[in-house]
């Protein structure tokens, strides 16, 4: 029974043991030191407070006697620009049990102050691979442990723009630096509280590399004798460019001709293009094509860029001469000379006017001749020649002229007499409707059908009217009429037939015997010698020597002569006859003759 009262009271000790502990525990950094300070809280007197063991860095441990109840101690010879662990853990006397018991262990980190490392060194490119280049240096010699990381920073020479990186390593992959790029580079070391010690700078030069072709290669200002190109440097390995290779050559029957090429451009562009030059002397109105490549200083060329350009056009040169040949009465050939040396020449263009029609017709052409159909017979033609450019700029025009083949006009219509005189007759037509073009002149004759004399007259092309003059009254007359060419071609007769007027005409002409009886006497005379057609019948008269007279009228006989015998008459007795010639206008005067019967 004792004995479990015992157990009881050992076991309400334990239970009760109530020992003091830390509380605030902070570190205040230092020179190669940490200064822990702490704040005690007591616990049950049975348990004094001993000693504080303090654990630096899980390593090197301490005593230290602070009986107060706020205590501060400082840690030395501790590794500067280091983070460091503290744990301090309080010892009691057990002033019941004897011994000591530990209570609870608090602990701390703290810093000791960065001592700033020296400058790295030795800074050199380790390896350029697709991934990026890769640099490398050597850490610095002095306080290397407060080096926490390094600040990389790059540029190239002529931007004045760095880009940076950090790491923690004495590597660094940077990607996208330029290959035949002059960099400059610092490496700059960092300590825990981020302060930056002495960096180093230093140029580094990335390795070569083959260029790519120019960018956004245009064709600029052309001229009739340079073209301008303007291009962007490449966009991979643009660093790398030493020169640009420019070959060019004209494009004959769709393949090139390589004329020359350019080396060592290197000029400057404008705000819109890093590069510009001027190709020449070049023939004008001549198409082009142009070969323009990088090249590195190893001499490597860069795929090309084709670009394919044409010089401006100049003024055409006009053709050298033009012949042109009749070949037909509707055609015409058309020749005409070359200017070999010319290349603006793009097409021909051929007109003509026939000075009738006011409108030129015109055809396209591009050989050394054509013919030119479809025209009129007979006509006179004036023939340009023009040479075009490819732009539609005209030279100077070439003329010749010439006259279609020749042909027989058509025959006149609507032949006619419109009015009529006593000695003349008006007449007219309408000029052909066939080659009428072809009329030089129409040939007129007039036939007196009553004495089948024929007179010709000719009339220009323009007479489609014509006064016939000239003619005898009381007359039938047949007009014919027909076209003529200039090569006296004629066409086909038209005819027309009309009588003149009657007129008064004179008295008849040797009025006289050519016979006689005792009676009867026989007269003769001729048809007078004014109006002789117009004497259509004769009034005779006699009258003898004791005034009995009498009269008989005779009708035109038709011939020159006229004949006629008075018979009943009185033997060995005179007679005075009178004759008169008679027309639908009027009689003549008498023509008077004496004779006698016989005996």
């Amino acid at each position: 029974m004792k004995m479990l009262l015992y157990l009881t009271a050992a076991i309400a000790v334990c239970a009760a043991q109530n020992l003091g502990h830390i509380e605030n525990l902070k570190a205040k950094s230092g020179d190669e030191s940490v200064t822990l300070e702490w704040d005690f809280v007591k616990g049950d007197a049975a348990y004094r407070l001993h000693k504080y063991t303090l654990v630096t860095d899980n390593d090197f441990s301490e005593d230290i006697r602070c009986p107060a109840d706020h205590c501060v101690h400082t840690v030395d010879y501790l590794e500067a620009c280091k983070e460091h662990t503290f744990d301090l853990t309080p010892y009691f006397d057990d002033t019941i049990n004897s011994g000591t018991v530990d209570g609870d262990t608090a602990a701390t980190t703290g810093y000791t102050y960065d001592k700033p490392p020296n400058s790295p060194s030795n800074l050199r490119i380790v390896s350029e691979e697709e991934l990026g280049t890769t640099l490398q240096w050597d850490a610095p010699t002095k306080n290397t442990v407060c080096v926490k990381s390094y600040k990389v920073c790059f540029r190239l020479d002529a931007d004045p723009n760095p880009t940076c990186d950090t790491t923690e390593d004495t590597t660094v992959l940077l990607p996208g630096l330029q290959a035949c790029g002059k960099y400059h580079v610092s490496v700059t070391p960092v300590t825990p509280t981020n302060a930056e010690g002495p960096k180093l700078e230093q140029d580094v030069t990335t390795g070569d590399g083959v260029p790519g072709p120019p960018q956004g290669v245009v064709v600029g200002v052309t001229t009739d004798s340079t073209i301008e190109l303007k291009w962007n440097d490449p966009a991979i390995n643009p660093l790398c460019v030493q020169d640009y290779s420019i070959t060019y050559g004209e494009v004959v029957s769709d393949s090139r001709q390589v004329l020359a090429s350019i080396l060592n451009i290197n000029i400057e562009g404008d705000e819109h293009f890093d590069r510009h030059a001027n190709i020449g002397p070049l023939l004008a109105c001549t198409n082009y094509t142009i070969e323009i490549k990088s090249i590195n200083k190893a001499g490597t060329e860069s795929t090309p860029v084709l670009k394919n350009a044409a010089t401006n056009e100049t003024d055409p040169l006009p053709p050298p001469f033009i012949v042109v040949d009749p070949s037909s009465p509707d055609t015409i050939d058309v020749r005409w000379g070359k200017n070999e040396g010319d290349r603006c020449v793009g097409h021909y263009v051929i007109c003509w006017n026939d000075g009738i029609h006011p409108a030129d017709q015109c055809e396209d052409a591009f050989g050394g001749n054509i013919t030119i159909t479809d025209l009129l017979a007979c006509t006179h033609y004036d023939v340009t020649i023009e040479v075009v450019t490819p732009g539609g700029i005209h030279s100077k025009d070439v003329t010749n002229s010439t006259y279609t083949f020749d042909i027989a006009p058509g025959a006149v219509s609507d032949l006619q007499v419109t009015d009529v005189h006593k000695n003349e007759l008006t007449i007219s037509f309408d000029p052909p409707t066939v080659n009428g073009q072809c009329v030089k002149e129409y040939d007129i004759h007039v036939i007196d059908l009553d004495s089948q004399v024929t007179m010709t007259r000719l009339g220009g092309p323009e007479t489609i009217e014509n006064f016939i003059t000239g003619l005898h009254s009381c007359t039938n007359y047949e007009i014919k009429v027909r076209s003529v060419s200039s090569t006296e071609k004629a066409s086909e007769w038209l005819t027309v037939q009309n009588r003149t007027q009657d007129d008064i005409p004179s008295k008849p002409q040797q009025l006289g015997m050519y016979d006689s009886t005792s009676s009867s006497i026989s007269l003769e005379w001729y048809k007078p010698s004014l109006n002789p057609n117009c004497a259509s019948k004769y009034t005779l008269t006699w009258q003898d020597s004791q005034g009995h007279s009498a009269h008989v009228t005779v009708n035109d006989q038709g011939t020159f002569k006229q004949r006629y015998t008075v018979n009943g008459l009185k033997t060995c007795e005179t007679y005075t006859f009178n004759l008169l010639a008679e027309s639908s206008a009027g009689k003549s005067n008498p023509a008077r003759y004496k004779q006698s019967t016989l005996c």
